[in-house]
């Protein structure tokens, strides 16, 4: 008895030692395995992956800078559904001057649309794979907790931040 005891006190301290994934490597594992089963070639920047769909010209946009854009948003469980956009018409946004790592917001902007936009150029189209956590967290968006998003997104215009002033 004893013996069995010892084993299952063994097993149950190695369990509890075991790392637990935390959201943002759950949501990551979800995001690269997204990728490769669609076979979308994505490059990874400050935890969250963006596919260059159309280069644009010029130079990249920078933190500070106020854009013009089109948009949609889908979730990547749902990557059919459109949740939001804005195709009709061109939204304009200040970019902070300092992109935050991660956000809690309500609106479009969250910390990885704005980490995804600075690595296009006017003109471009891009799609950016944003972890929950770089997203809107555990707030519902298509019916869904800490979903994954996807924007696509059509970078009009740049208006350069102009440190002079």
């Amino acid at each position: 008895m004893k013996k069995f005891f010892l084993l299952f006190l063994m097993i149950s301290v190695a369990l509890f030692a075991c790392k637990k994934e935390t959201q943002l490597e759950e949501d990551l594992d979800d995001i690269k395995s997204f990728l490769k089963a669609r076979n979308i070639n994505a490059e990874k920047s400050d935890n969250i992956y963006y596919e260059v769909v159309s280069e644009g010209r010029g130079e990249q946009c920078e933190a500070g800078d106020t854009v013009a854009f089109k948009y949609k948003l889908y979730i990547l469980n749902k990557p059919d559904s459109l949740i939001s956009s804005s195709t009709e018409k061109a939204l304009t946004y200040l970019l902070p001057s300092i992109i935050p790592n991660v956000t809690e917001t309500s609106d479009v902007y969250t910390a990885g649309f704005q980490i995804g936009i600075t690595k296009m150029k006017e003109g471009g189209i891009s799609r950016f794979y944003v972890p929950s956590s770089y997203g809107f967290g555990n707030t519902k968006v298509g019916g869904e907790e800490y979903a994954n998003l996807i924007y696509e997104v059509e970078l009009c215009e740049i208006k350069h931040y102009d440190t002079r002033h």
